[in-house]
């Protein structure tokens, strides 16, 4: 589509160029046309090659950077399974030995809930803005169909 729009201000333009050499055309309409067929050429232009930079980034480096997120989640979780297992392991043997006593039920109602290990959340948090970021190039990967009316006119 917009190579069309750009076969069309070149035609308007060289139209311009040899109507206002042959003197057969209102010399002030064939000006106006070739400043507005040279104007429309370069924004179309710009256009044109903004398009095709960001189709071509978003198509070359989006299956890779997922490829990249997908593997550092794995490796931060292969870190974080012993861990929370060696947690659980540790309540588990905690809350099996512990006796309730008055003095324990006070004991404990006094202390605030655990966060759980700053190394565990800290890890979380990379899955989870790796999973958001892995999810909106995957988004941007589907709209390049988009692209194809305006750069490739529907191929």
């Amino acid at each position: 589509m917009l190579f069309i729009l750009l076969g069309v201000f070149i035609f308007l333009f060289i139209f311009a160029v040899i109507t206002e050499n042959k003197g057969n055309g209102d010399d002030y309409l064939m000006i106006s046309i070739i400043g507005i067929s040279s104007i429309g050429f370069l924004i179309t232009l710009v256009v044109i090659l903004f398009l095709l930079g960001s189709y071509n980034l978003t198509k070359t480096s989006a299956d890779g950077e997922i490829a990249i997120r997908e593997e550092q989640n794995a490796l931060v979780l292969s870190q974080i399974e012993p861990l929370v297992e060696k947690y659980l392991q540790y309540e588990k043997s905690t809350y099996k030995e512990l006796r309730l006593t008055p003095q324990t039920i006070v004991a404990l109602s006094a202390y605030p809930e655990l966060k759980g290990n700053e190394f565990i959340q800290s890890q979380m948090k990379i899955i989870i803005d790796n999973q958001r970021i892995i999810t909106s190039l995957k988004i941007k990967k589907t709209r390049l169909n988009s692209y194809k009316l305006w750069l490739f006119m529907g191929a």
